[in-house]
């Protein structure tokens, strides 16, 4: 073979290999930039669940005292999640899909809970401006405790399966009866423990001194409450 052709598959070779290790750089440094966009927005939105948990904390107590608030929490945002899942899911193990999934499907939930709380509110206040009723009163402070209980729940939940999931970034697995399973069996007991403790401790307060840290025409409740 001549050397000048030699040089050309030589040359043509390299060229190819080139490309290849180019494209192969450029893939690997995209995935590790939507894995690391992925993890990024995990602990911002846990950052901020840390505020969903105060103010609902706060309202738990309000719902001790029988009363309602019209405040609520925003909504928790995944914008990263929902535009780049798809790009980032070829590069994702089955554990850390499964993780990630599971993750913003409770968060979402615990956005659909909470404009559930918001909507009942607007709505008992718009019935209650027009006509007053102590047992529908009573009815409607029962029905947004449950809400009030269900969105600390979650939030405490989302909050733990992220903790979970940036602790064992590599393999988030969620096995069944092992000991992952136990553990988060025994947070959920936990959890159940906190909110009947936050709910006997707020029992023990006066109106009078709850109303002097927060604003007394943002505490609507039942004539019964005292």
């Amino acid at each position: 073979m001549e050397p000048k052709i030699l040089i050309s598959l030589v040359s043509v070779a390299l060229g190819w290999l080139l490309a290849q290790g180019t494209t192969l750089a450029r893939d690997w440094w995209n995935a590790r930039k939507l894995r690391l966009g992925l993890e990024t927005e995990l602990e911002d939105i846990k950052a901020q669940l840390d505020r969903v948990l105060l103010i609902h904390q706060r309202h738990l107590q309000v719902f001790a005292l029988k009363g309602m608030e019209p405040s609520s929490s925003l909504p928790l945002q995944n914008l990263f999640f929902k535009q780049y899942y798809k790009e980032a899911f070829s590069h994702l193990n089955r554990e850390q899909r499964i993780s990630y999934q599971l993750i913003h499907a409770q968060l979402d939930h615990l956005n659909t809970l909470t404009a559930h709380l918001t909507e009942h509110y607007s709505a008992f206040f718009k019935e209650h401006k027009t006509s007053p009723d102590d047992k529908k009163t009573l009815v409607a402070v029962e029905l947004w405790g449950e809400y009030v209980t269900s969105i600390y729940k979650t939030a405490k939940i989302v909050k733990w399966h992220i903790d979970y999931h940036l602790t064992k970034r590599d393999n988030p697995k969620f096995d069944l009866m092992g000991p992952m399973h136990e553990s988060y069996v025994r947070f959920e007991q936990d959890i159940d423990d906190e909110v009947k403790k936050v709910l006997d401790g707020a029992k023990g307060l006066k109106r009078s001194e709850f109303d002097k840290i927060y604003d007394p025409t943002h505490f609507a409740s039942a004539k019964s409450a005292g």
